[in-house]
């Protein structure tokens, strides 16, 4: 499991990112799904998968919660953060 970190001062985050850290950390003790600092949702859908959701596009279903992290973290690597 990746951990982000920002070691920006919480004064000067700018509000989308203090609202996405505020629902990562709302959703964060679920006993089914996720969501990241950097707005990737993985929702419970038809019984034991996983919707992966970003900017409110459904990227993927993935069957386990594994393979829904391991997806999200590609997705990481290949998308540059916001600057």
């Amino acid at each position: 499991m990746a951990i982000m970190l920002n070691l920006l001062p919480k004064d000067s985050m700018d509000k989308e990112t203090k609202e996405l850290r505020a629902i990562a950390r709302f959703y964060k003790d679920t006993k089914r799904g996720f969501a990241t600092n950097d707005g990737y949702y993985a929702i419970p859908s038809n019984g034991k998968s996983l919707a992966i959701v970003h900017n409110g596009e459904i990227l993927k279903f993935c069957r386990n919660e594994q393979s829904a992290r391991n997806f999200v973290d590609k997705l990481r690597k290949r998308r540059p953060p916001k600057v």
